[in-house]
């Protein structure tokens, strides 16, 4: 049975009989109708059977292979007898479910490489997502979350923010996570752990949050899943590639977000990595890590008056290393180094891993500035060379905006990233006039994915800033209890 090429219009276009221009990950016409697109630029193939032979020859031998499985069967000194009147036919076990490969196949529209970058959800949330089809049909919580990211993204391609279907799949997904969780064993597998990282990716999309708070709590949801675990750190090449991903999202939320506790020997088995540990943007994960911690004791320092553990002087050398790490991002930014892809032959390969290095580099970049900014505040709220840091946090903002302003075609899912920067750099700045740029752009990005009202995000954007200026919304008693263990 050959297969005969069929064409690559999208479903929705062939059964209307509609050209289709078979742009990808949405052509034209479904992005102009606002309807779900599937298949655009697929190549499809219809299945003919080959007639090598008469038909009189087929019969022939259709009945000869029927005669010889039958003897077959009934010689065989394992075979089960069969019930009297019934035939001797040869059966042939089912082929795996025509769901799941649809699913599959579904899902594959959205992660693959050739997928534009404003769209692609491997490049955005980690490449960890091409390893996920092969793993449909193990588990039916990660078949559950696919089905629901899947969904959400093609609305999200046709502008079509929450709709019935996705929120219905979302929710189904939630359920069946949390089933599982409540199993032991099926809280320890990595498919598992996958399913609670798409789900925080389809959360991101959806524009989804829990009321009185900005995270989604999956990252919490990870964390546990991770502790309950006999060994903290990845134990394949896909774990890793989970742990490369998860690592960002589990630190910005545990920021905020008092219940995910981790030892320093268990943040440095989910930060550090062959990868880039030994990279500017991994050193600066790595330093990142260690905030949780720091804010706490430079709360008490705050409210104490008393520097027992040294905060003051930590802090501003842990700066001073995310400055020349920074540095060094910003350096790449502007070189963008493509020279990998010389030894490639030209053509659509190359050209879209010029166009991947090149967004790379602003993004690690963009990443950098936040992480940087970060520690800036902490230092503002000590005030710990105010003058020459609250220049320096002038002078990165300047910097996001600067990303922001030159990132608008890689919107909605390329530029996400821009969202976190752009609200570090409105936490950090003190001038009024920087604020407003920067909520301006922050309106901006934020509304590719969710429409807030504008009075909303600042309410979100004061309490970010008043955290990061070392507030205290877990109590002072619960940092003094900290400082006990610490000088114990």
């Amino acid at each position: 049975m050959p297969g005969v090429p069929s064409g690559k219009a999208c479903e929705a276009c062939r059964k209307q009989k509609k050209k289709c221009d078979e742009k990808q990950p949405t052509c034209g016409r479904c992005l102009r109708l606002k309807i779900p697109c599937v298949g655009s630029g697929q190549q499809r193939f219809k299945f003919q059977e080959e007639k090598r032979f008469t038909k009189q020859a087929r019969r022939e031998h259709n009945s000869v292979t029927l005669s010889m499985a039958a003897k077959s069967n009934s010689s065989s000194s394992n075979a089960t007898p069969s019930p009297p009147g019934s035939n001797q036919l040869l059966f042939i076990e089912a082929r795996p479910s025509c769901s799941t490969t649809r699913l599959a196949n579904a899902f594959t529209q959205a992660i693959k490489r050739s997928t534009d970058i404003r769209y692609n959800l491997g490049w955005s949330f980690g490449f960890f997502l091409e390893d996920v089809p092969r793993r449909l049909g193990t588990n039916e919580a990660l078949d559950r979350a696919v089905d629901a990211i899947t969904s959400a993204h093609a609305d999200f391609c046709t502008r079509q923010h929450g709709s019935v279907q996705a929120l219905t799949k979302y929710s189904a997904a939630l359920r069946t996570l949390r089933v599982y969780l409540d199993d032991p064993v099926h809280a320890q597998e990595i498919n598992t752990l996958a399913a609670v990282m798409i789900l925080l990716i389809c959360q991101s999309i959806m524009g989804q949050t829990t009321k009185g708070q900005w995270w989604s709590g999956h990252a919490e949801g990870a964390t546990q899943i991770l502790k309950a675990r006999k060994d903290f750190g990845p134990r394949n090449e896909f774990e890793a590639k989970i742990y490369m991903s998860l690592r960002g999202s589990v630190l910005f939320e545990g920021l905020f977000n008092h219940r995910i506790q981790l030892s320093e020997k268990e943040w440095e088995s989910l930060i550090v990595n062959e990868y880039d540990g030994n990279n500017p943007e991994g050193r600066l994960l790595q330093n990142l890590s260690r905030a949780p911690g720091i804010m706490r004791r430079a709360r008490i320092f705050l409210r104490t008056g008393s520097d027992q553990t040294g905060i003051q002087d930590e802090l501003w050398a842990l700066y001073q290393a995310c400055k020349l790490d920074l540095s060094q991002l910003k350096q790449s930014s502007i070189s963008k180094d493509l020279s990998v892809t010389e030894v490639l032959p030209k053509g659509a390969h190359r050209t879209w891993l010029e166009r991947l290095l090149t967004v790379h580099y602003d993004r690690i970049y963009g990443i950098g500035l936040a992480i940087t900014l970060f520690f800036n505040r902490m230092l503002q709220s000590l005030e710990i060379h105010s003058d020459a840091v609250q220049a320096d946090a002038h002078y990165y903002t300047e910097e996001i905006l600067m990303l922001a302003e030159i990132s608008g075609d890689l919107r909605p899912i390329g530029a996400g990233y821009l969202v976190i920067c752009l609200t570090m750099a409105w936490a950090a700045t003190r001038d009024r006039e920087q604020r407003g740029r920067v909520l301006k752009w922050l309106c901006e990005y934020q509304s590719d994915f969710n429409h807030r009202e504008i009075s909303h995000l600042q309410q979100e954007l004061q309490w970010t800033a008043e955290h990061l200026a070392l507030g205290d919304p877990l109590g002072l008693r619960q940092d003094l209890d900290y400082l006990d263990y610490l000088i114990s």
